[in-house]
């Protein structure tokens, strides 16, 4: 898709952006990536019930996410976005909903609310991210994580193109990507959060074919054996993960 402003997606390319969302399910969240792996840090992060943290999604979509998120036992989960994309299928599954435009409009919540703000593939959309950052540190508890996806501009697959091409293929002019986060940049980005660690998602069209099968069972000894897994996941990964912590107190039992 294409990039627009917003207010065209709040206007002119209203409904054809609904269209487009109503079913639509981004690649962290297939084959419930994203959940796991909320599940996963909330579970080593968190010593209170793990069924009172306090989730904000960011880009919610058709919260599909949250719906992902409530059957593994995370009900308290809240929506944002810049427009109202709620399927009714999945409506039930968001605790509260508001819309808002994370370039330059506050996130609508009180100080220190939330345990876990998400962000699947929101930043290299936003024109102002560094707005949205210091939202999300306001809004998030001490200790609290953001958990955010941003392209893995330095893959294999990326350079290669770069070096042919002298762009990169996930922020070609007919995306909608706008905004190209190097690792330097993006320390820049989220000053006053700690890194808790840094993920990678894997394209699963990187398994496809004679050489996808060799790639695959490389993926599968070095899981076996713990050998070149870094290497490995930096070579082919998709998407970075990023988990942060806010920084200050281990949030407590309650």
């Amino acid at each position: 898709m294409e990039y627009f402003s917003t207010d065209d997606i709040r206007n002119s390319k209203k409904n054809y952006i609904a269209e487009i969302l109503k079913d639509h399910v981004g690649r962290n969240l297939q084959d419930g990536f994203a959940a796991d792996l909320v599940i996963r840090y909330a579970n080593d992060i968190f010593d209170r019930q793990k069924n009172n943290l306090n989730i904000l999604d960011c880009g919610v979509g058709n919260a599909e996410f949250a719906k992902q998120l409530n059957v593994r036992g995370l009900k308290n989960v809240y929506g944002l976005d810049v427009d109202n994309y709620l399927s009714e299928d999945n409506k039930n599954f968001i605790k509260d909903f508001k819309i808002s435009d994370l370039n330059c409009e506050k996130i609508p919540w009180q100080d220190n609310f939330f345990d876990i703000i998400t962000a699947w593939c929101v930043l290299p959309h936003l024109e102002n991210p560094h707005f949205f950052i210091r939202e999300a540190l306001r809004v998030l508890r001490p200790g609290g994580l953001l958990i955010v996806s941003i392209p893995h501009i330095l893959s294999k697959a990326s350079l290669k193109y770069f070096k042919k091409n002298k762009d990169f293929p996930r922020y070609l002019s007919s995306t909608n990507h706008i905004t190209v986060f190097t690792p330097g940049s993006f320390k820049n980005l989220t000053k006053g959060f700690d890194v808790v660690n840094m993920e990678y998602l894997v394209d699963p069209r990187i398994f496809k074919g004679f050489k996808g099968k060799i790639i695959k069972s490389l993926f599968g000894f070095s899981h076996k054996y713990g050998i070149f897994y870094d290497y490995i996941y930096r070579k082919w990964g998709y998407n970075q993960i990023w988990i942060l912590s806010k920084q200050g107190l281990k949030p407590q039992a309650s």
